[in-house]
């Protein structure tokens, strides 16, 4: 059965300056019967967060910084990664459609263009009983910033040498959520995966990681229902959580 897409983005809202999006959209949600689908978008964050508290570095107005709100009711607890693989499709999607350059899944949910990290997600679920409530979809994307204090980051202007229109990227983009979204709902949940793993940064190559206070090499062999990253290492499977294991790079081959 065909779902109908969800008018992401139909209830918008511009903030020109915010600490971050997803603190604006939840304090919205909680003050207000906003529907789903509803979208917050800012020039500047002053405390943009990325996963696992890291700060986000953007420039006022250069580039793409918004949340969205999901009430997916249908997703158990245990199944929140279904969200992440969908939004990180369709963000790899709009990266490369724009950037003309091919971009990838780097685990857990950020894009990367060869070696360069351009866009984040950070998603925060609320449960009620053993569902999903409702989920806040943070998204960092960077469009036209020219200077980054880090150098693994760049922009999407930086691989296709031209300026992007923040707010057609951003219409783009909501379709292309919906899409993937639309997906979900219907039970498409194959087709996802094989997306996901088709596109996932590093996959059957060998890569560097820092596990623990360790630096080990393992070979990418996917992900799990539960996110985790499965690596062959020392000939055995195993499974980590993003918190367990940092990935660093993808050894060249010969």
């Amino acid at each position: 059965m065909a779902h109908q897409p969800l008018n992401i983005g139909e209830y918008s809202v511009y903030l020109e300056e915010t600490t971050s999006t997803n603190d604006a959209l939840k304090l919205m949600f909680g003050a207000e019967n906003l529907p789903e689908g509803a979208v917050v978008y800012t020039d500047f964050q002053t405390k943009g967060r990325g996963q696992q508290n890291n700060s986000w570095e953007s420039q006022p107005a250069e580039n793409l910084l918004m949340s969205v709100l999901l009430q997916p009711h249908f997703l158990f607890a245990d199944e929140q990664v279904w969200l992440n693989i969908v939004i990180s499709l369709a963000l790899r999607d709009i990266a490369e459609d724009f950037a003309k350059t091919t971009a990838y899944i780097k685990w857990p949910n950020d894009i990367y263009m060869g070696d360069k990290k351009v866009a984040g997600i950070l998603i925060e679920n609320v449960l009620q009983g053993n569902r999903l409530r409702f989920s806040v979809i943070g998204v960092g994307l960077n469009l036209n910033q020219q200077v980054f204090e880090t150098p693994k980051a760049a922009s999407l202007t930086y691989f296709s040498g031209a300026w992007i229109d923040p707010k057609v990227l951003r219409l783009s983009l909501n379709e292309k959520i919906a899409h993937y979204y639309s997906l979900l709902k219907g039970k498409k949940n194959s087709q996802l995966w094989d997306l996901y793993h088709q596109h996932l940064l590093g996959k059957g190559k060998e890569a560097q990681f820092k596990l623990q206070e360790n630096f080990v090499v393992a070979t990418i062999m996917g992900i799990d229902k539960k996110g985790r990253l499965h690596l062959l290492l020392e000939d055995e499977i195993r499974s980590f959580a993003h918190k367990e294991i940092e990935f660093l790079q993808i050894l060249a081959t010969n």
